[in-house]
């Protein structure tokens, strides 16, 4: 019974001697054609090392021997490293708040790891503000006729502050990073605007001293913007924004009897604002 253990340990020990000779016939990564991705303590021949060229040691074939410093001479040719490659971004997710302001999502998958110090994986997620108009009141027939009962009341969107005061720009200061845990507590609704076709004005607005009122009259075409500072806290819009397609009626703040009717010939949309040093460009107050 002795005898045979004995015989059993010896030919273990034979064989793992027999082992150590094949690896130490292997001098570099190439020869033994090793490449190893992570940790891998087994990943190793007997060779010149990067920090020992002129000596053969246990030297690494994997792509933890660059933190450890033993790695093979030929790690980096033999062992090139491949950057991570990204799919493209999938489609944004529904605004998480279906009536009002809130958040998107989108993510992009891995088409290929990174390996042996190749650039890591990197943007994979990426989030926008949106402002959700499912089951909104503002779409029903009954809201608006509401919307077509009110004035737009405007003046020139030069004279606003929004475009140079950060206090209503706030998708641009530290109330950004606040608004993806609070939502519409932090955060109003961007600006917005769409374009109008006066079908109707006073002849009081060509006749004033105030000359910015001038160009409102029959057939001209404005821009009107809706700035976070005024909108409505329970709707998140301007009083008098207009119907698209349906005529509502304007007023020109400050101007006495300057006043008329128009028709909105673009929707709304808060990708473009109004033209800061334009005369056919205004604000709603």
């Amino acid at each position: 019974m002795k005898g045979t253990v004995l015989s059993g340990i010896f030919g273990i020990l034979v064989l793992s001697l027999s082992a150590v000779q094949i690896d130490a016939n292997f001098r570099t990564c190439r020869e033994a054609r090793l490449c190893c991705e992570g940790r891998n303590n087994t990943c190793f021949v007997f060779g010149p090392r990067v920090d020992r060229a002129e000596e053969a040691d246990r030297c690494f074939c994997d792509e933890n021997c660059k933190t450890m410093g033993d790695c093979c001479i030929d790690v980096d040719e033999y062992c090139q490293g491949i950057d991570c490659v990204l799919d493209d971004w999938g489609p944004w997710s529904e605004c998480n708040n279906p009536c009002g302001l809130g958040l998107q999502h989108r993510k992009r998958g891995v088409l290929t790891q990174p390996k042996f110090g190749g650039s890591h994986c990197s943007k994979r997620k990426q989030k926008r503000v949106c402002v959700g108009n499912q089951g909104c009141k503002q779409l029903s027939v009954e809201y608006q006729g509401e919307e077509l009962q009110e004035i737009g009341r405007i003046i020139p969107v030069k004279y606003s502050v929004y475009r140079t005061s950060s206090e209503y720009s706030p998708l641009f200061d530290i109330r950004k990073n606040l608004f993806a845990r609070q939502g519409n507590e932090i955060l109003k609704r961007p600006a917005y605007s769409a374009t109008f076709k006066i079908t109707m004005a006073k002849k009081a607005c060509q006749t004033t001293n105030s000359t910015w009122a001038n160009v409102l009259e029959e057939g001209a075409e404005v821009c009107v913007e809706c700035q976070p500072g005024v909108m409505m806290r329970d709707s998140l819009r301007c009083k008098g924004h207009g119907v698209y397609l349906k005529e509502t009626a304007w007023s020109a703040e400050t101007v006495p009897h300057c006043r008329g009717e128009w028709k909105m010939i673009t929707k709304h949309d808060e990708t473009k604002t109004c033209n800061l040093q334009g005369d056919h460009d205004f604000v709603l107050i």
